[in-house]
C-alpha cells in the first residue's frame, strides 16, 4: 500500500503562468524561489543577508521559500 505524503502548505508561494514563466515565485513579488535558493545555498548568504538585500520581504516569506 502506497504511503500517503502530507501537502505542505506554502503561504507565501504562488504559481502562475504570467508570472516568471510559471516558476514559483514569493507572492505578490516577481522575486523567484530559485532565486532565494541559489543566495542561500550556492552564494552562502544568511537569511538576515538576503531579508537586508531585499527589505520588502519578511523573514517568514524567506523561510517560506527555502522550505520549499
Amino acid at each position: 500500500m502506497p504511503v500517503a505524503l502530507k501537502k505542505i502548505k506554502h503561504p507565501y508561494i504562488s504559481i502562475d503562468q504570467k508570472i516568471s514563466g510559471g516558476q514559483p515565485v514569493i507572492s505578490g513579488t516577481r522575486i523567484s524561489v530559485m532565486d532565494i535558493a541559489i543566495r542561500y545555498e550556492l552564494m552562502g548568504m544568511s537569511v538576515e543577508a538576503i531579508v537586508d538585500e531585499y527589505p520588502h520581504l519578511k523573514l517568514e516569506q524567506i523561510h517560506d521559500a527555502l522550505s520549499y
